[in-house]
């Protein structure tokens, strides 16, 4: 069996108790290196993860671990721009998807903000039509990469002359956590944690 683990934002606080004890159970536990790391209460077997085709030969049908319990953990909502469409287009084999909480929703809680209204998108490797959708609605919330890091992104909205303020969380739930609220003129210069959140509120 299969189960796709969500880890929320990092912090294990934020981990399911349903998440808890299924990797308890697990024959092999398998996730990048800074998921696994936050995992050093669970004594299952570890398998560290370089790129997602390392994950083939657990989830392939047939294989010989087949009969065995194999969690995959991902950090945040394994569903919201994580490994659930890889597994489901590699797999017949059965699998759960145990949720987790995404860093986006740790933000907007932190900072107390409905995010109902809000449209998501992730610029992991891609620009994802940015200004377009800022400009097209009144809330969006980005999951950012090195390259689209928040200081490149208030480059935009300020020359672009977008009114808005943004907000941005850096090392969600750790104990380093740091959260700015601004302009994106306050923020052209700055210097950001990599993994962050980015939210963009019109006026």
């Amino acid at each position: 069996m299969i189960y796709i683990v969500g880890l929320g934002p990092g912090n294990t606080d934020y981990i399911l108790k349903r998440a808890t004890d299924i990797l308890k159970e697990a024959d092999y536990i398998l996730g990048f290196e800074r998921a696994l790391k936050s995992l050093d209460f669970i004594y299952g077997e570890k398998v560290y993860m370089k790129k997602l085709s390392d994950l083939d030969k657990f989830i392939i049908d047939k294989s010989e671990y087949e009969n065995k319990i194999i969690c995959i953990v991902a950090s945040g909502d394994p569903t919201f721009y994580g490994i659930t469409n890889y597994i489901k287009n590699k797999t017949t084999m059965e699998f759960e998807i145990i949720p987790g909480i995404s860093s986006f929703q740790y933000l907007t809680s932190k900072v107390k903000l409905p995010w109902n209204n809000a449209v998501l998108g992730s610029l992991h490797g891609r620009k994802d039509e940015f200004l377009k959708k800022v400009n097209e609605n009144n809330m969006t919330i980005w999951l950012t990469d090195k390259e689209n890091n928040p200081c490149e992104l208030c480059k935009i909205l300020h020359k672009n002359n977008v009114d808005c303020t943004v907000i941005i969380g850096e090392n969600l739930s750790y104990d380093d956590e740091v959260i700015s609220i601004g302009k994106p003129k306050e923020f052209i210069n700055g210097n950001f944690e990599p993994l962050n959140i980015f939210i963009v509120i019109q006026e």
